[in-house]
């Protein structure tokens, strides 16, 4: 196994978000519980458009150390649990979604992004006390919002993670993990209700939503103005080996 290496930040191109969970955290259900909460949201995209293509790119690499990663951990591993699991199983680094009635592909594809919502901290002056975390939004001029509206699926907007390798010892499954770091809300869809752009508004000197704060850099995100995300709105079992 290699050394730990601290996992590159990514910005996404525009993509459909789909079941976005960044409000609030997901504590999951009874039969598929998340005790410590998650943040997650999936991101839709057509295959064939050229981002798509650079943004698989992109990945590609990252995807195929990590297996290559996971190979080497799973030599490592006792020989009866490698004669019994067979092999390591690689998760892929995208789903292609097909057509619930004709079963054909719908030309579209889908990552998943999540972010856990609280946990422990194991190290350090402050181990055993509780620490949390949740996504950043931004709206489409790049601001960070300090009370972001809701967001329901079909919102446009880029997504900002770090890209990690992970292996299963338990179950042999590896890939490439996606965590969740900030959105950008490019088009927003909350609550039924429509984006400016979707009236016919464009930008105009007057009124903004104060609720922002100055332009933040760290996000990764430069200015997307569209639909303007701060105007009023209404586990696999067994342990994760991270390298």
């Amino acid at each position: 196994m290699t050394d730990k290496k601290k996992p590159p930040k990514i910005t996404g191109p525009r993509m459909v978000f789909k079941f976005p969970k960044l409000n609030e955290p997901d504590y999951g259900s009874k039969d598929y519980p998340k005790p410590d909460g998650e943040y997650s949201t999936r991101g839709v995209m057509t295959a064939d458009d050229a981002a798509t293509k650079e943004f698989i790119k992109q990945l590609q690499p990252l995807y195929d150390e990590a297996l290559a990663e996971a190979e080497v951990a799973f030599k490592e591993l006792k020989v009866e649990t490698r004669k019994k699991l067979g092999g390591v199983k690689p998760n892929d680094l995208f789903t292609t979604l097909y057509d619930q009635e004709t079963e054909e592909p719908t030309g579209e594809i889908e990552f998943k992004f999540a972010m856990k919502a609280s946990g422990v901290r194991k190290k350090g002056p402050k181990a055993g006390t509780k620490w949390t975390m949740k996504p950043d939004i931004y709206d489409a001029s790049g601001k960070l919002l300090v009370k972001a509206p809701s967001i329901w699926g079909g919102t446009v907007g880029k997504i900002s993670f770090e890209a990690s390798p992970y292996f299963i010892p338990g179950t042999g499954a590896a890939g490439l993990k996606l965590s969740l770091l900030g959105v950008q809300i490019i088009d927003l869809k909350s609550a039924g209700q429509r984006s400016a752009a979707s009236h016919g508004f464009g930008a105009e000197d007057g009124y903004t939503h104060t609720e922002t704060v100055e332009d933040e850099d760290e996000g990764g995100f430069g200015d997307e103005t569209g639909g303007d995300a701060s105007a009023d709105a209404g586990s696999a079992s067994g342990d994760q080996q991270e390298f």
